[in-house]
């Protein structure tokens, strides 16, 4: 199938769970915390993936923005979409304030600034926590005071189809090619006198917007946030999402992403264990899957109607 069936394919696929406001309950509560984080996986699978720009400070640029849409909110009574654009441009400045800060180092060294920062920034969460409320967290009625539930989450489905479609068409663009480019060779890129520094700004300018308005739209539909929301685990999670559905492929965060939000309900009873069995499985996928669930699917799949095929044949 061609790419470009695909990228509507999955946006097809994303715009079915508008249909659980039908049913609502427990499936719309659940698929609308898939759709939360399958942004910060396609904003993932974007920066690192596509662009080529190891980064693992998710957890960071996705609570900026929701940390920014509370405070200016409920402290400074700024009107609530007024600050939900400001906390994602605050994380889109951050982002890129990461990358300038790191960009001398290369590789290794460039993901674990990021990662460190991912492992301190709770910390400070919980040394602000006159204003974050730390590890007992804050309250937030934001959009969810204005709209009900069932519109809201018709929104949240919305802007999940926005961002995964301006992706897919920035990756088209020769901006995106340029971008591919520098992610498969850099020096290459440098050669035939691509800036290759402006195009990784604006990257990272992209993700931290994308990732703070994620946060944002987070915030919202949760109505609450703490630092335990926002712990490292979180930006591994989200790291891992396009590594587990397939990278290489346009739909792989959304597989990546139902297999990480839906895993804790499998092992809902030895939650002790959660985490020691999470790792386990994403060393197993990385060891059997080195491409993902994806491709391998794909592969199967293919394997199947070519047998399909041949029966017919094989019959007449």
């Amino acid at each position: 199938m061609k790419e470009h069936y695909k990228h509507i394919l999955t946006l097809v696929v994303l715009a079915l769970p508008s249909l659980f406001v039908l049913w609502g309950g427990y499936l719309q509560e659940i698929s609308g915390h898939v759709l939360l984080f399958m942004i910060q996986g396609y904003v993932a699978w974007f920066l690192l993936y596509k662009a080529g720009q190891p980064f693992f400070g998710y957890s960071v640029t996705m609570s900026l923005g929701a940390y920014g849409t509370i405070v200016l909110t409920e402290i400074y009574h700024w009107p609530i979409l007024v600050s939900v654009a400001t906390g994602s441009l605050l994380s889109c400045v951050v982002g890129v304030g990461i990358f300038l800060s790191t960009c001398r180092a290369r590789g290794f060294y460039v993901g674990m600034a990021s990662f460190l920062l991912a492992v301190l920034f709770p910390k400070v969460v919980d040394a602000l926590k006159p204003i974050t409320g730390g590890r007992n967290g804050l309250y937030f009625d934001g959009i969810q005071a204005v709209v009900d539930p069932n519109t809201y989450y018709v929104i949240l489905v919305i802007c999940t189809l926005v961002i995964v479609g301006f992706l897919f068409w920035l990756m088209t663009t020769r901006t995106g090619q340029i971008l591919t480019l520098i992610a498969e060779n850099d020096e290459l890129a440098q050669t035939v006198g691509i800036n290759t520094m402006k195009y990784k700004v604006l990257a990272y300018g992209i993700m931290g917007l994308l990732s703070g308005f994620g946060g944002a739209l987070y915030v919202n539909y949760t109505g609450f946030i703490s630092s335990v929301d926002i712990e490292v685990f979180t930006t591994i999670y989200i790291y891992f999402i396009p590594l587990l559905g397939g990278s290489s492929l346009c739909y792989g965060p959304l597989l990546g992403t139902l297999i990480v939000i839906l895993l804790p309900d499998v092992f809902s009873g030895v939650e002790r264990y959660q985490r020691i069995l999470f790792g386990l499985i994403f060393v197993l996928v990385l060891v059997f899957l080195p491409k993902g669930v994806g491709p391998t699917l794909e592969r199967y799949a293919k394997r199947l109607t070519q047998g399909l095929r041949r029966g017919p044949a094989t019959a007449g």
